[in-house]
């Protein structure tokens, strides 16, 4: 049976069209990868009041103990991580074992506070920067600048709102006070040496089985920024016994 020219043309056509695209290919072209690995950097701190030492485990892989008021690691860097969910299981030498839920987010820096007391504590994540930002870097000079430096601020206490901060003698007032878990992002001070004060809000107990507030200055403490620094100052435990904790960030 003879096949009409028209499907002949047809069948011409297609094979043609075939080997045309098979000639297209670019063989020397990498494959698309099913999935693509990102990693975070992460530091944790423990700010737990009356919890003592903790003994940290993240999706199931041993890290270290890190004391209260200090942060794993206890140096620059941050420890890097693949990126996505992270399950923080902490064994506490004078406290419950807790277990903490936070993500990991891609390409940033990020500091995990443990924050609360002994019978309840918490996890807050911070994110700083993105992690391929540095100080050599001529497209980041605004986020490390020459003879100056960055300081955050970071309320880990279970029981203290902080209502203002003075540093080197300039009081700044937050409009909303910062309660646990709450801080405010970067400030830029000209490198040097100064002293950080804090005036913070807390219940005091009454005979009768109420409270009322109370507001008082918190000891002053001096503190030297250096040119290009980034800071984190954190406060912690209770208001009558409160303390503070200063992390380099970079």
């Amino acid at each position: 049976m003879r096949i009409p020219y028209k499907t002949r043309l047809l069948i011409a056509i297609s094979v043609l069209t075939v080997v045309f695209i098979a000639g297209c290919v670019d063989t020397s072209v990498n494959p698309i990868p099913n999935s693509v690995d990102y990693s975070s950097q992460i530091a944790i701190a423990n700010l737990v009041s009356g919890a003592g030492t903790a003994n940290l485990t993240l999706n199931g892989q041993s890290l270290g103990t890190v004391a209260v008021g200090s942060e794993y690691p206890d140096q620059l860097p941050f420890l890097t991580v693949p990126s996505g969910n992270k399950v923080l299981s902490v064994s506490f030498a004078n406290a419950p074992n807790q277990t903490y839920k936070f993500a990991a987010i891609s390409l940033y820096k990020q500091r995990i506070y443990l924050v609360g007391t002994a019978a309840k504590s918490q996890a807050f994540s911070v994110l700083q920067r993105y992690a391929r930002q540095t100080k050599d870097s001529p497209k980041d000079a605004y986020l490390y600048p020459v003879d100056t430096a960055s300081v955050a601020l970071f309320n880990g206490s279970p029981d203290a709102q902080i209502n203002s901060v003075t540093i080197g003698g300039k009081k700044t007032t937050f409009t909303t006070p910062l309660g646990m878990g709450k801080g405010v992002p970067y400030t830029k001070l000209a490198a040097g040496s100064y002293n950080f004060e804090f005036n913070i809000t807390f219940k005091v107990a009454l005979t009768d089985s109420t409270s009322k507030d109370s507001t008082m200055n918190t000891p002053s403490f001096n503190y030297t920024v250096a040119s290009q620094g980034r800071y984190s100052i954190a406060l912690y435990d209770s208001a009558a016994n409160l303390q503070h904790a200063v992390f380099i960030d970079d």
